[in-house]
């Protein structure tokens, strides 16, 4: 139950910058699987919106859990970098894959919540796989007010 409670409680990540969200997702994913990450963080501003934080934080938990769990946690990497005035995340596996258009999604909130995440903030999210060829989930977010609020000058 301590394990669950931890899993949901989010470190402070108000202070942080980008890439210390990223690593810090990857840190504790490494921990608890025992899977390593390959990190790569490309021309990330120091710092953005609150609620970016909190979205690329809890999307790359899950893509990493699911990176675990579905594809046995085979050569999994994350690439975050930003793209003027954009935030672009990019999880990919070595997986088996998986036919995206068959998969469930009553009572499957992982990957519906990762697309709700990205799109409430004015973002895009996508999955690419197929069976036999891995998997890649890529979520971005703007950077700059886009409608919905900030700037990111706001932090």
């Amino acid at each position: 139950m301590r394990a669950v409670a931890a899993g949901i409680r989010l470190p402070e990540l108000e202070t942080r910058t980008l890439s210390e969200v990223a690593e810090r997702a990857a840190e504790d994913h490494e921990e608890r699987s025992g899977t390593p990450v390959d990190l790569v963080l490309r021309a990330l501003p120091g710092q953005a919106p609150h609620p970016i934080k909190i979205a690329l934080f809890r999307t790359l938990q899950e893509a990493l859990s699911n990176a675990t769990r579905h594809a046995g946690g085979v050569d999994v990497r994350v690439k975050l970098q930003g793209d003027g005035g954009l935030l672009r995340l990019e999880v990919s596996d070595g997986g088996s894959g998986f036919d995206p258009t068959t998969v469930p999604t009553a009572g499957h909130l992982g990957l519906a919540g990762m697309r709700e995440r990205a799109e409430l903030l004015g973002g895009s999210f996508r999955v690419e796989s197929r069976p036999g060829h891995g998997t890649l989930v890529v979520a971005s977010w703007p950077l700059t007010d886009g409608g919905v609020g900030w700037t990111a000058e706001s932090g």
